[in-house]
């Protein structure tokens, strides 16, 4: 990738749960993830963590850099960006970048989804829960993080109610409620490997909303 080889971008290495962009820090480079996972993250005022997305290295550019959206608002992150990995990244100062990008309506445009997106995202979090749809939110991210692995449809046991609570930002102990109910209905298991969904058209149908749940 040409961007990878302008002077003054450099490669680098952070540990796990190193700090990438700290909360509230000026950010003067973007990151390019070349390999590792990386989480979106913020403290509210109260302490608590609410994680708002996962970043892996991806085959787009746009998806694969950390921090790029801050470059469009006022420079200062309001997220922490935190390896849970190994991360190994190239760090592109914002001059190189906004050079780069400026006569690339492609990228440009992609950024634009990429905003949209997260926009989204966010609203559809704080609508579910003004409007009590929680368990319909926790029943989307179970079918978004499902892998296949030897004929079962697996969310890794990385994912614990306190992972889930963080993602959702609500109690652990009411993801606990609705993981009991949707167990109890057939429709997960919870084992070792982590959680077996068990029947994914009945746990799509809390996820659109077209059944609601009591817990």
């Amino acid at each position: 990738m040409d961007l990878l080889k302008i002077p003054g971008v450099v490669y680098c290495e952070f540990k796990n749960n190193g700090y990438i962009i700290r909360q509230g820090e000026k950010v003067d480079s973007i990151y390019y993830l070349v390999s590792g996972t990386c989480y979106r993250t913020s403290i509210t005022e109260k302490g608590d963590e609410i994680i708002y997305g996962v970043k892996e290295s991806n085959k787009s550019l746009v998806h694969s850099l950390l921090g790029v959206l801050v470059l469009y608002c006022d420079g200062i992150s309001s997220n922490h960006f935190i390896a849970r990995s190994k991360c190994c990244c190239y760090k592109i100062p914002k001059e190189i970048f906004l050079q780069y990008v400026q006569d690339k309506p492609d990228l440009l445009t992609e950024l634009l989804y990429l905003a949209m997106w997260e926009l989204r995202e966010l609203a559809g979090s704080f609508q579910a829960r003004q409007e009590g749809k929680v368990a319909n939110r926790l029943c989307k991210l179970l079918l978004i993080k499902a892998q296949t692995i030897q004929g079962k449809r697996l969310i890794n046991k990385g994912y614990s109610n306190s992972e889930i609570s963080r993602f959702l930002g609500i109690h652990k102990v009411t993801v606990a409620r609705i993981l009991r109910v949707l167990k109890d209905e057939g429709i997960i298991d919870k084992q070792k490997e982590g959680i077996i969904i068990l029947d994914e058209d009945r746990l799509d149908n809390y996820a659109q909303a077209e059944k609601m749940m009591d817990y």
